[in-house]
């Protein structure tokens, strides 16, 4: 019995603590996440990454709202965007994603994070 109302109040004191909980939710800008892997599926570290807001500036490789490295793990984080289509280009030595992922499928949203991934390979049009 002794038990039961020590579990009682050690359980009241938790909801206590939770209710009380004074943590507001905060909108944040959306953010995007890209992926880079290779075309054995290996991440790939220290590629370049550019962000585009439009296609003609994707197209003509001008204008980047930000460039980033990606990680030991293929990963590069772009925070603090605004609600729009974004267009990526990924270079590393001789491999890009011309021949893959270029633009984010819609727009992105305020509070949420998408995440996009990108292969990068050696692109060769003259085989098509």
């Amino acid at each position: 019995m002794k038990k039961s109302k020590i579990i009682f109040m050690l359980s009241m004191l938790l909801v206590l603590f939770v209710a009380c909980d004074n943590t507001e939710y905060i909108e944040t800008n959306p953010q995007l996440e890209i992926t880079v892997i290779n075309k054995y599926v290996v991440p790939v570290e220290g590629a370049a990454v550019s962000l585009y807001t439009s296609e003609n500036d994707w197209e003509a490789k001008h204008n980047p709202v930000r460039t980033m490295e990606t990680d030991f793990a293929g990963t590069v984080l772009f925070e603090d965007l605004e609600e729009l289509k974004y267009y990526f280009y990924v270079e590393k030595d001789s491999l890009d994603n011309l021949g893959d992922i270029a633009a984010t499928k819609d727009s992105l949203q305020i509070g949420r994070k998408s995440e996009v991934l990108v292969k990068i390979f050696v692109t060769d049009f003259e085989r098509y």
